[in-house]
């Protein structure tokens, strides 16, 4: 939402005081009739005529809490000192609309490349309570979930993962151990208030991670407002009788704004239409604190503290004795060691992540037109691993990692003479530090290393005629000392020196349609994993071989989307996408089963191809009338992996979905209630080698979900939100290509979410 505040010079003293202004849409071109706005001190509020105007007279000089509401939108809370006449000029965001322009710190001075970004926002995030992180993304066009059982999810964007993709944690890329893909992101998203993705390579500010795209975690800017307000969400899942509690909580003092949050969730075993997932369960904290101080006008301050603890189970069938046991345990109808009870309890194999971030910003106005930015921010990752293990010694870890991570960016933004001409310049270090705790009794996964990274960028964005265009450039340099015992190589260092660019254009093709253009060249250096994994990785119950010969890869992305209105009340988006790689390294599956003292496990190897991808996604939002809305999203991605001559693999398969909502506004019962069902269809990957994988993909499936959202208000106007919403109502059984325990276990049955929030 966006607010802008206008005052007359007419001053008075008595209660006389005029506030009038006009509600609309953030995304739409029009304004907002039927919309509330509501004074919570003096009880009392109008509602906007047709052309979204307002006016309430007759108001004394005080303080004053304006609450606006809107049918389809969640209320949003103004306060401000009411000295003279105002006029305020209001943008309420509806949920549905997925896809802006980018604005990444509201100043005016846009530091980010990238034209384009779909956004999840608040409100999606209240009605998808309970989710994960990637969860949540799925619901983008182009970005589907890579598995590794229930709890253990990461996002493809455009066909690429892991190493490819850039989490921004408030503005902080995420430094965990992200190169696993059994490693979900150490982040709670009931932190953000905001959820961003962009799908070209034009983020590169944020380095060269990001060829795939780069996912944006940020919170709302905190506005002055001496009192306590918050939120509180309770979350509630019948699959795996999974409760939480989230809450934030913010307030305004004499050091600045501040914005606390804390939550938890734990959950048990999951269970498929047929049985029980042993050992499926996790337990999971967060707190978080965001300061900021912008008392002083030509200086900003940013402060952003957050803990992540979540303890994970791993499905015990996907952990086998021997090689016999292991062949038989792949492709079964149900896994060995199911149990035929629930359980909270977890035991081995799990693992247990702990994550501290801390990220300080300060921003000089040096001028009018130069501002300096200052980012320094600290990491601390801690994961262990716990496998099944002999002579009672489960609960000693297997993979006992601490990665510290520093990251410095100093940049200086000038904005140029003409209208939207800004220019960019920084540079960035950062140094990882991972280390291997003794104790363990194992050759460690990842070795011990240090990685110091030295980059510069320049960005620069104009406008010639009716086109909006912006470039790119950054070149980083990458120092691998890797440190491991002579009995598996001994000490090694590699050194690498990459570029990366990018080039966009936006133009509107009419006043209805926009179209973006985004063409870049990426060349990333092999990541620790890639070049020195060896050894059991429990969480996908693989031994995997790195590679010390691999090479840079180097990729070329071309991205087109269009944006806008085929009529009034027909919004799409569509975008397509083409990605050539030369040197794209990938975890290949090999044909060798190996028995260890800890069991018998499949082997794959890092190997580099020359691969091409491309696909197409598509959404559309039809307002059948004023209560209905029909929504349809499709997604195809093809990936060829041109040095073998067969398809690529863990390419995601052809999906499709349909939904159908129907809104009614307020009535005595409710303030407004919302009910809808969907129809998600999922086609079998059938451009898979089969020699490259341990079983053929499963077969596509459709499930039928379903939801029903209510809103109430308390006496004080503020929202309070249930949403039930249903997965996978007629107990499907299937399983999922992009799940790597779909060699063990069928995939969750039917789950009904339940999700209360109250603002105050």
């Amino acid at each position: 939402m966006a607010i802008f505040f206008y005052s007359t010079t007419t001053i008075s003293q008595s209660c006389d005081l005029t506030v009038k202004g006009q509600i609309s849409d953030f995304h739409e071109d029009h304004t907002l009739e039927y919309a509330t706005v509501y004074i919570q001190e003096l009880k009392t509020g109008v509602t906007t005529d047709e052309t979204g105007k307002f006016e309430l007279n007759q108001l004394c000089k005080g303080e004053y809490h304006f609450i606006i509401s809107h049918i389809g939108c969640a209320s949003k809370t103004i306060y401000f000192s009411l000295q003279r006449d105002t006029t305020i000029q209001v943008f309420m965001e509806h949920h549905d609309e997925l896809l802006e322009e980018v604005i990444i710190e509201g100043t005016g001075f846009q530091n980010k490349t990238g034209l384009v970004k779909s956004v999840i926002s608040k409100d999606m995030i209240i009605e998808m309570s309970g989710q994960n992180l990637t969860e949540m993304l799925r619901t983008i066009p182009g970005v589907s979930i890579l598995r590794s059982g229930p709890n253990l999810t990461k996002p493809i964007i455009n066909g690429l993962y892991g190493n490819r993709i850039t989490v921004l944690n408030h503005g902080l890329p995420q430094e965990g151990q992200q190169w696993g893909n059994d490693h979900a992101p150490e982040i709670d998203p009931n932190t953000a208030d905001k959820i961003s993705v962009y799908k070209g390579s034009n983020a590169i500010k944020y380095g060269l991670s990001t060829l795939g795209g780069l996912v944006v975690i940020e919170p709302d800017d905190l506005s002055y407002d001496p009192h306590w307000h918050g939120d509180m969400k309770i979350t509630g899942q019948t699959n795996g009788r999974s409760y939480g509690l989230q809450t934030a909580l913010r307030k305004s003092t004499a050091w600045g704004n501040t914005r606390w949050t804390a939550g938890f969730t734990n959950s048990g075993d999951r269970h498929t239409p047929d049985y029980y997932l042993t050992n499926t369960g996790n337990k999971e904290k967060s707190v978080s604190l965001l300061w900021s101080n912008s008392q002083t006008s030509r200086a900003y301050r940013k402060f952003y503290y957050s803990f992540y603890q979540n303890e994970i189970g791993i499905l015990r069938g996907s952990h086998i004795g021997n090689l016999t046991d292991l062949q038989d345990a792949i492709g079964r109808n149900v896994p060995f060691f199911t149990q035929d009870s629930f359980s909270y309890a977890i035991n081995a194999p799990r693992q247990n992540v702990r994550h501290h971030l801390a990220k300080y910003s300060q921003k000089y106005f040096m001028s009018e037109s130069l501002i300096l930015n200052i980012d320094a921010g600290f990491q601390a990752n801690l994961r262990q691993e716990y496998d099944v293990r002999r002579g009672g010694r489960s609960d000693r870890p297997t993979l006992d990692l601490v990665l510290l991570s520093q990251f410095y960016d100093v940049q200086l933004t000038h904005q140029g003479s003409n209208p939207g001409e800004v220019q960019s310049a920084g540079i960035q270090y950062k140094i990882n530090d991972n280390s291997n705790q003794a104790g363990t009794g194992i050759n460690p996964l990842i070795p011990n290393y240090l990685n110091h990274q030295l980059a510069s960028y320049f960005i620069y964005k104009n406008k010639w005629k009716s086109v909006l265009w912006e470039l790119g450039v950054r070149a980083e340099y990458r120092d691998y000392q890797i440190y491991r015992s002579e009995n598996t190589g001994g000490y090694a260092r590699h050194h690498f020196f990459n570029m990366a660019g990018n080039l966009g254009f936006k133009q509107n093709i009419n006043k209805d349609i926009s179209a973006t253009l985004d063409i870049s060249y990426t060349g990333r250096p092999p990541e620790i994993n890639e070049l020195y994994s060896f050894g059991l990785h429990q969480g996908v119950s693989g031994i995997e071989e790195g590679n010390p010969g691999l090479q840079p890869e180097h990729s070329f992305k071309i991205v087109q989307e269009w944006n806008g209105h085929l009529t009034h009340h027909h919004h799409v988006q569509m975008s397509v996408f083409y990605n050539t790689f030369r040197n794209f390294i990938y975890l290949q599956p090999s044909d060798e089963f190996r028995l260890t003292i800890r069991g018998a496990f499949p082997v794959y190897r890092y190997v580099a191809a020359n691969a091409d991808i491309a696909g197409l996604s598509f959404k559309s939002n039809l307002e059948i009338n004023k209560n209905l809305l029909w929504s349809n999203t499709f997604n195809y991605t093809y990936g060829q992996n041109q040095t073998m001559g067969h398809g690529l693999i863990r390419i995601p398969p052809l999906n499709a979905v349909s939904n159908i909502s129907y809104t009614i506004s307020k009535s005595a019962w409710f303030e407004e209630m919302k009910l809808g069902t969907e129809i998600s269809y999922t086609a079998m990957q059938n451009r898979v080698n089969e020699k490259e994988d341990f079983l053929l993909p499963p077969d596509s499936y459709v499930l039928f979900n379903g939801f029903l959202k209510m809103k109430w208000k308390t006496n004080s106007k503020n929202d309070i939100d249930l949403v039930i919403r249903g997965e996978n109502l007629l107990e499907k059984s299937y399983r999922d290509y992009l799940n790597r325990l779909r060699y063990f276990a069928d995939e969750l049955g039917r789950n009904i979410y339940v999700n209360i929030n109250i603002k105050f």
